[in-house]
């Protein structure tokens, strides 16, 4: 018997950090709050670049968004 996957929309491990911070800041209802998370995932994709993938983020880059 074979296994055939069906397409799904992307895990958030593969997913380039730019497309999961969007996925996020969708969830987040207060305006206030999506604001906040906004200034740091914008902070995050500037250590790391939009394309850079979620499952490899280290602690050292997640260390250098929160040294402001």
């Amino acid at each position: 018997m074979s296994v055939v996957s069906f397409p799904g929309p992307p895990t958030p491990a593969a997913s380039p950090i730019t497309a999961a911070v969007e996925r996020f800041l969708e969830s987040v209802q207060a305006a206030t709050t999506r604001t906040g998370y906004a200034e740091t995932f914008a902070r995050l994709t500037a250590v790391t670049g939009p394309q850079y993938p979620v499952a490899t983020l280290t602690p050292e880059q997640y260390a250098a968004v929160m040294e402001r």
